[in-house]
């Protein structure tokens, strides 16, 4: 139940590793816990904002906005994601352009052009290798290549994560701007994982674990290159809210609705703006 303003932005993780790096950057003023979500209320050189650990997945990502105790100035999903096409990197940074529902291709929603202009314009001053485009969320995760590309061609999108476009859509009902900022911790051509909730199950079937050296030494490949790869997001984040104090718009004083569709749309799709800085 929204009970009083925030000037400030509320920026959302799904996982804590995600989020560290960024906190370790800010000042924490307060921590509460509201089922699986922990809620943050930070300051930043003059600016408080709030910082959401969501939890893993769609339903958990719209249950933490429904539980914010302040309305936003703005929502920012941020975290890691998956790549679609084989020309994006370990490390590479994605700015939505647009969301789409992996489970139903027509269901679109554009990026706030203003958050858009102060993400490129963070990456290029952090010199960060980015790319502005279409991310799809699903309900589950996407592993295999065959998936991955299947997904590219029904939907478009370039990069998959699993709260982004609800992420959106909590956004449109709150009547605030939106953007999602990744960072690709997996390629398209990375090898398949084995389900978390099997990879777990294996340490209670020791004789198995030989069979499960290989998912196990994969899933520790990924997590390395998760860490990694959030080292490279947090430095954007910062930056864009360092710039809000010097009047780049991160705080929706120039909101456009981002409730329509890609086709009504006046920000450019990745055909058309679509970048790698080297």
């Amino acid at each position: 139940m929204m009970n009083r303003e925030n000037l400030g932005p509320c920026i959302v993780f799904p996982m804590g590793m995600e989020a560290y790096p960024f906190l370790n950057r800010v000042e924490v003023i307060s921590r509460i816990k509201m089922g699986k979500a922990v809620y943050r209320e930070v300051f930043f050189e003059g600016s408080y904002l709030h910082v959401v650990r969501c939890g893993v997945g769609p339903t958990r990502a719209a249950a933490s906005i429904k539980n914010l105790a302040v309305r936003p100035s703005a929502i920012i999903s941020a975290g890691s994601a998956g790549a679609l096409v084989d020309d994006l990197r370990v490390g590479d940074l994605i700015i939505s352009s647009v969301t789409v529902s992996g489970d139903d291709p027509e269901d679109k929603i554009i990026s706030a052009r203003s958050l858009i202009d102060a993400a490129v314009d963070s990456c290029r001053r952090e010199c960060r290798s980015y790319r502005v485009t279409s991310i799809a969320t699903m309900c589950k995760p996407v592993f295999s290549r065959d998936e991955r590309l299947a997904l590219h061609g029904v939907t478009g999108a370039e990069a998959v994560d699993m709260e982004s476009h609800v992420l959106g859509r909590e956004a449109i009902k709150l009547g605030v701007p939106f953007l999602a900022l990744r960072v690709i911790s997996d390629g398209a051509d990375s090898p398949p994982l084995l389900d978390f909730r099997s990879l777990k199950s294996l340490f209670y079937r020791p004789h198995e674990l030989p069979g499960g050296l290989v998912a196990l030494l994969r899933w520790r490949t990924f997590l390395k290159n998760l860490r990694r790869s959030v080292e490279l997001l947090h430095p954007v984040l910062v930056d864009m809210i360092r710039s809000s104090g010097r009047g780049t718009v991160i705080d929706g004083s120039e909101f456009e609705s981002n409730s329509c569709t890609a086709k009504e749309s006046s920000v450019p799709t990745s055909k058309n703006w679509n970048q790698i800085d080297s």
